[in-house]
């Protein structure tokens, strides 16, 4: 048994979009206090660490541990034809394997069904690297360095020390360069063990950033030399993590 009211369907549409950037299919673990997805992209490459407690919700009702497999870019889809000011009813119907979506405003109801998938057979582990820097900035600030950066180039450079944080591209057409120094209003905070550097292929960094930006003012980003980056997207309620792996070589 899980059923969940929501009366503001933005917040939980940008999230759902957020999520669709890198996850086809996505296995939603429920229970009492929270849902929780932990899942990869298909090529391996990305992951997302997603958590939302039950006081995101208006009403949120869960019985056991149920498990929630769908469609992330077709449950969106679903989602999108939500009104701004409709009431939102979502249910799980395990019998008939259906996810059921209700919109109401005053005496009018839509009904919505979406077949569930059988819950994937893939393990995802949860992440362990030992970082060496870290860097607390504006997600706005993040969108803005990382679209200077499509300008040049498919890949970036991101470069934290212990006072500044750097974001660089270099290609044929020419090279672009984003500088926060520790006292800069948009870098919140930046420390570091060891000076700690790796290139990322930014069409996943714009895909992930421009999708959590309308969710996130604050991304905190987790980085060792030619290692992972840990994206920690601050949000009112609940988790939202990224990580993606460097690209070696380039």
């Amino acid at each position: 048994m899980f059923e969940v009211e929501i009366s503001n369907i933005d917040p939980f549409r940008n999230l759902v979009k957020a999520l669709s950037v890198i996850v086809e299919e996505g296995t939603f673990n429920m229970n009492e206090a929270q849902v929780k997805l932990l899942a990869m992209d298909p090529s391996h490459v990305a992951m997302v660490d997603f958590e939302l407690p039950t006081e995101f919700f208006d009403k949120y009702t869960c019985e056991g541990e149920p498990k929630l497999t769908v469609n992330i870019g077709e449950f969106l889809k679903f989602l999108d034809r939500v009104d701004r000011d409709e009431k939102v009813n979502i249910k799980l119907d395990e019998e008939q394997a259906r996810l059921v979506i209700r919109c109401k405003r005053g005496g009018h109801t839509r009904r919505f069904m979406m077949p569930i998938l059988e819950p994937l057979n893939e393990e995802v582990p949860q992440p362990k690297i030992f970082f060496k820097a870290s860097t607390r900035i504006l997600t706005q600030s993040l969108r803005r360095a990382l679209r200077d950066a499509t300008l040049v180039s498919e890949h970036v450079k991101m470069e934290v020390a212990d006072d500044a944080f750097n974001i660089s591209a270099t290609g044929d057409m020419g090279s672009a360069l984003s500088e926060w120094q520790k006292d800069s209003d948009e870098l919140l905070e930046v420390k570091a063990e060891e000076n700690s550097n790796a290139n990322f292929t930014l069409s996943y960094l714009n895909d992930i950033v421009n999708a959590v930006q309308a969710s996130s003012e604050v991304a905190t980003l987790e980085l060792s030399t030619d290692m992972p980056i840990k994206m920690d997207f601050e949000l009112p309620q609940g988790k939202l993590i990224y990580y993606l792996a460097p690209m070696i070589g380039v």
